[in-house]
């Protein structure tokens, strides 16, 4: 079955947030599981902020956990949501993926500042 395509626009299209959310949420986001499950692999050159960390695991841990589980369970929910727009949008498999572990990775600055920002130009580019 072929369905049509339900607006215009480049059904290849990805882009990548922009370069400051990369290295914010690329270091942030591993730092955070690493924080919660294992705070003594902390490189040692971040000083204060890997003592910080282990004090927070080793007085509050649970809070550590139900952080780095909750961002994790916001991302995904975040990369399901990319899948349905890509679905939605009709998309080839290969954006669809793109786009998907994008936003994993990168969260709102993927999905909605780059792809749902992207949709809705080409939605009123239609009209």
């Amino acid at each position: 079955m072929v369905r049509k395509s339900r607006i215009g626009f480049d059904r290849n299209y990805f882009a990548l947030p922009h370069p400051f959310w990369m290295i914010v949420l690329g270091t942030s986001l591993p730092f955070i599981v690493v924080s919660a499950f294992c705070p003594y692999r902390v490189p040692p050159s971040l000083g204060v902020v890997k003592t910080a960390s282990i004090y927070v695991y080793e007085n509050f841990p649970h809070i550590t956990w139900f952080l780095a589980l909750g961002t994790i369970g916001a991302h995904t929910f975040e990369s399901l949501s990319a899948i349905k727009l890509c679905w939605d949008a009709d998309m080839t498999t290969a954006a669809t993926i793109k786009w998907t572990l994008s936003t994993f990775l990168f969260g709102y600055p993927s999905l909605v500042l780059r792809l749902r920002s992207y949709l809705d130009k080409a939605k009123r580019s239609q009209f």
